[in-house]
């Protein structure tokens, strides 16, 4: 096989597998940790966009250690709430894509 075919065969491949991600296939769906956060004006209902930074999570990965989240202030994102509560700001919650949308439920 030539090292043109092969690579048309890799490219093939990786398409196939980015299909299967944006469609929600078996790979599963996107979800990233947020902290909410206030832009303008915080939400004063609970089905609302949200303000949000994407955070990462640190701490020993060790039974019993505690975590620490740091937000990406400089990044911005809106998710909406599906769940009964509001949320308080600096919330940190798990946003699922959905339809090209984030998306939490905060219930309390």
């Amino acid at each position: 096989m030539s090292d043109t075919r092969i690579e048309r065969a890799r490219h093939a491949d990786l398409e196939r597998t980015v299909d299967q991600i944006a469609a929600g296939g078996s790979s599963g769906s996107a979800a990233r940790l947020v902290t909410t956060t206030t832009v303008m004006t915080y939400p004063t209902s609970a089905g609302a966009f949200y303000a949000a930074h994407p955070t990462e999570i640190d701490g020993s990965e060790t039974e019993g250690g505690a975590a620490s989240y740091t937000a990406d202030t400089a990044q911005v994102m809106y998710c909406l709430n599906l769940g009964t509560q509001i949320p308080p700001a600096g919330t940190t919650v798990i946003a699922e894509g959905v339809g090209g949308r984030w998306v939490f439920r905060y219930d309390g």
